[in-house]
């Protein structure tokens, strides 16, 4: 097993057995097994394993791999995205934009990549916008239908 490997397979038994929200965290844990890592090649094994950061109940958050989540949670946790960081949303053609708060359209964007709406082909991600791209006019319309659903939760405190 080359290092690359055991390293990664090391992250992956952390975040499944432990709580942790920072990097600096997961680097000091790594460390403790033995394993010394800067945090660039932490956010590359990071985007290569799929590691997302979710927000507890407490409003906190914490690392975790999306394979643990049900389809059921994985639609929470999408929800629970959208509603707490997109702040509009418009479509044109079949591509969807969402606005979302400074700094969140990465995670709201890989929820929605994890939760794998069928109407969806691909996403990119930028500081505070997402572009979805749908199958076609009709899939933008009803992306963006289910998207203004989920915002409307937050408007009617639900």
């Amino acid at each position: 097993m080359n290092a690359k490997h055991q390293r990664q397979g090391t992250i992956r038994s952390l975040i499944e057995r432990g709580h942790f929200h920072t990097h600096k965290e997961v680097i000091a844990a790594l460390h403790t097994e033995g394993i010394d890592v800067n945090q660039g090649t932490l956010s590359k094994d990071f985007k290569e394993l799929h590691v997302i950061k979710t927000r507890l109940a407490d409003g906190q958050y914490k690392y975790v791999l999306p394979r643990y989540y049900s389809v059921e949670t994985q639609d929470e946790l999408v929800e629970r995205e959208i509603r707490d960081f997109v702040v509009s949303a418009d479509d044109a053609m079949n591509q969807v934009v969402l606005q979302t708060s400074a700094g969140h359209a990465s995670g709201v964007c890989e929820a929605i990549d994890q939760a794998e709406w069928p109407e969806i082909v691909g996403s990119v991600a930028g500081e505070n916008t997402i572009l979805l791209v749908t199958k076609s006019t009709a899939h933008a319309g009803k992306t963006l239908r289910r998207v203004e659903a989920i915002m409307k939760q937050k408007r009617e405190g639900t």
